[in-house]
């Protein structure tokens, strides 16, 4: 314990030294998402915790569109200062390279890792009236009603439709896919009954978990969630494999220079270490990460070959 309080030390007391490896300017978060969604939230709390070891602070734009790919475009073609950063998510850095034939930027050669921020949990859950109580007797149905079983998601690449794709791959059961703009139509139908299956971030789906106009069937992670101690994961339920987070953290234009890579890193990783921080992570259902760029850096390129061969195998293709 001593070592961590005596490196802790030296970490905040570097941080200032670290910040004048920044230019005198404002640090631009590039967000692949519209305003008001947990997204955009993370990148709001953490510009403002960061904002104290930045020269000038942190601003938020928001770039949603295209699945992430405008946002991505945009920050690749960004000056490679240490003043603009993309927020990674699922799609633009894990699945986008292999769904587009040309998101508009090379996600491996175009960037460079950052810090890892947070990831959401995933939960799927099945209409109310559905004739299965787990895992194998839906499977069980599936493959009893080939293709007749229906998947909502919030879009062609979105996590709660390759989730899916995933136990699809995994199984070999056919289901058909119903797409959405976005999750909340998505939900609405799950609630009535028009759909049968949905992979959803925690956050959303968990009060209509709580009311009963949802059933949840599998925790979509490694280890059981807090929030729901019952419920099995996958693998408890013979389906290893099985475990996909909405994930978040910082990517730089290629060729940003070491130095200022490290004084966003430890930027960001104070904002991460904030009790105040991560305290309004906890009541957005979001899991602190942070960490080295390195980690990150491993983190990008094991979901991007993980997605390639789900997308490989699914053959799917987004326009």
């Amino acid at each position: 314990m001593r070592r961590v309080l005596i490196a802790l030390a030296a970490a905040l007391l570097a941080a200032p030294v670290l910040a004048a490896d920044l230019p005198d300017r404002p640090v631009r978060l590039i967000i692949p998402a519209p305003p008001g969604g947990t997204s955009d939230i993370m990148a709001r709390l953490l510009a403002e915790a960061a904002g104290p070891y930045l020269p000038r602070g942190a601003v938020v734009e928001n770039r949603g569109g295209a699945g992430g790919n405008i946002a991505a475009t945009e920050a690749a073609r960004a000056p490679a200062d240490g003043t603009a950063l993309l927020q990674c998510a699922f799609g633009p850095c894990g699945a986008n390279p292999s769904l587009y034939a040309n998101p508009g930027y090379d996600l491996l050669n175009d960037f460079t890792p950052v810090i890892l921020t947070g990831a959401v949990r995933n939960v799927m859950s099945v209409r109310r009236d559905l004739p299965a109580q787990n895992v194998q007797e839906l499977l069980a149905l599936a493959r009893s009603r080939p293709g007749q079983l229906t998947f909502g998601s919030s879009g062609v690449g979105a996590s709660n439709h390759l989730g899916p794709e995933l136990l699809r791959s995994i199984t070999g059961i056919e289901m058909q896919h119903v797409p959405y703009r976005g999750s909340g139509p998505a939900i609405t139908d799950l609630v009535a009954g028009r759909i049968d299956v949905f992979f959803d971030n925690l956050p959303s789906i968990l009060p209509h978990i709580r009311a009963g106009t949802v059933r949840p069937m599998a925790a979509v992670s490694a280890e059981r969630l807090p929030e729901l101690p019952d419920l099995p994961t996958f693998a408890e339920q013979g389906v290893p494999g099985m475990a996909i987070d909405s994930w978040f953290g910082f990517l730089a234009p290629a060729r940003t220079s070491p130095a200022a890579v490290a004084a966003l890193n430890a930027a960001f990783g104070r904002a991460l270490a904030d009790p105040k921080v991560r305290e309004r992570m906890a009541t957005l259902g979001v899991t602190p990460l942070g960490g080295t760029p390195e980690q990150m850096g491993a983190h990008v390129r094991t979901e991007v070959a993980r997605w390639a061969e789900v997308v490989r195998k699914q053959g799917i293709r987004a326009e």
